[in-house]
């Protein structure tokens, strides 16, 4: 004879079965609960600003002092610092607990000038405009011609009359170079009217002859060892164009 089941025990093991999942929903709703309580920011500090206040750079990423640590939206915040701050290049953004929020930021550098008209436009390594600038200002940074910017606006990336993207993408990488190279206030000016050669003058002392048969990287690199085995008394042209080994064509004025 079939062994028969009690109805009432089957009703009991599914309610404890349901019991157990209620049981840990519950629990996460009152953890997340004492969460939104015990873990708001209490502090929030900032580094590596110069240009901007720490206020500032707070204001400019929606962070305030109160919110729930783990709900901060890392993504906006950022935005909204690179948006509204044009001389921050980059940011990070992390926690400590309990309560403490780092923002650290790294600056632009000004490094070379553009002018439209009267106005002259201030450029970091990337070619974002920084600020527009006056002569004072902006007589101690590289003075770049053979390009006209259309439209400039502080924040956004320099937009070249005729869309010449080559102009642009050259001179950023020129840009890039001497900024890692330690070459900041050694040029004097850059004339990207070709961009497949631009022409760099180095120190009042050499004219730099680029080309387009060797990476920006490359043409910096001979250039630097060619000045190391340069004295004090040399003037001429350097042209490191060539594709040919680490040869660099020195011609004295």
């Amino acid at each position: 004879m079939a062994k028969q089941t009690d109805p009432l025990k089957k009703k009991i093991s599914a309610r404890r079965a349901a019991i157990g999942p209620a049981k840990f929903l519950v629990g996460c709703v009152v953890l997340i609960f004492i969460l939104s309580i015990f873990l708001q920011i209490g502090s929030i500090e900032v580094a590596g600003n110069t240009h901007y206040t720490a206020q500032e750079i707070v204001q400019a990423a929606g962070i305030e002092e109160g919110d729930n640590l783990f709900f901060i939206n890392r993504f906006a915040a950022v935005s909204g610092i690179l948006a509204k701050l044009p001389y921050v290049e980059s940011v990070s953004i992390e926690t400590q607990l309990p309560g403490t929020v780092l923002i650290e930021v790294t600056e632009s550098v000004s490094l070379a000038w553009v002018e439209l008209g009267a106005q002259r436009w201030v450029l970091d390594r990337s070619c974002k405009i920084l600020t527009q600038d006056t002569e004072d200002l902006s007589g101690g940074l590289i003075h770049v011609t053979g390009l006209t910017p259309v439209n400039p606006e502080v924040g956004e990336t320099l937009s070249p009359e005729g869309g010449n993207t080559l102009a642009v993408t050259t001179l950023a990488e020129m840009l890039d170079q001497i900024q890692r190279r330690g070459m900041i206030g050694l040029v004097g000016s850059i004339d990207i009217s070709d961009p497949t050669a631009p022409v760099m003058d180095y120190n009042g002392r050499f004219t730099v002859l680029f080309g387009a048969e060797d990476t920006i990287n490359r043409q910096f690199g001979k250039l630097q060892s060619a000045l190391s085995q340069l004295t004090s008394a040399d003037r001429g042209t350097l042209d490191v164009s060539g594709g040919d080994g680490d040869e660099v064509v020195f011609t004295p004025f």
